[in-house]
């Protein structure tokens, strides 16, 4: 299992992002190795945003992200916001 956190800085209204991001992740639901994932926005500074999404294998990720459909959406989000991706891999888990 492989973490992504995608952490966006805007330029553009957060609508706009928000929405062209849904569209962006309904791209990837349901491809091959997806998990889970989970948009969050900074408290204190309401531009900057993480995407957080839990893959089975940086194979399954690179696979999804290089389809037509996502790299559709996704020359649409850069034009509302810059992003850098970086996956890590789980060290520790705690929940409750």
């Amino acid at each position: 299992m492989i973490v992504l956190v995608n952490n966006f800085t805007l330029k553009g209204d957060p609508e706009t992002f928000e929405k062209l991001f849904a569209e962006t992740a309904k791209a990837l639901h349901g491809k091959p190795g997806f998990i889970s994932h989970r948009l969050v926005r900074s408290n204190q500074d309401p531009n900057k945003y993480a995407n957080i999404a839990v893959w089975e294998s940086e194979e399954a990720l690179r696979a999804a992200t290089i389809s037509e459909e996502f790299r559709q959406v996704a020359v649409q989000l850069r034009e509302v916001a810059t992003a850098d991706p970086q996956v890590f891999t789980p060290v520790m888990e705690h929940t409750e």
